[in-house]
């Protein structure tokens, strides 16, 4: 991606974010890695998608 896109979005994000449009938030706690999630999320099979796909459009 080129350097000159990067820094637009980031101060687009600051400034929405001064401005009050956009909300952030720092985790509480560590930020597991994709291993960790993957291995979290073994076994969940198609619940989540499904959820996801059920729920998509009624925003």
């Amino acid at each position: 991606m080129d350097d000159d896109v990067v820094t637009e979005a980031l101060a687009r994000r600051d400034r929405l974010v001064a401005e009050g449009k956009l909300l952030t938030f720092r985790p509480e706690g560590p930020v597991p890695g994709l291993d960790e999630i993957e291995e979290l999320s073994r076994g969940w099979g198609t619940a989540v998608s499904e959820a996801l796909d059920w729920t998509r459009g009624e925003w």
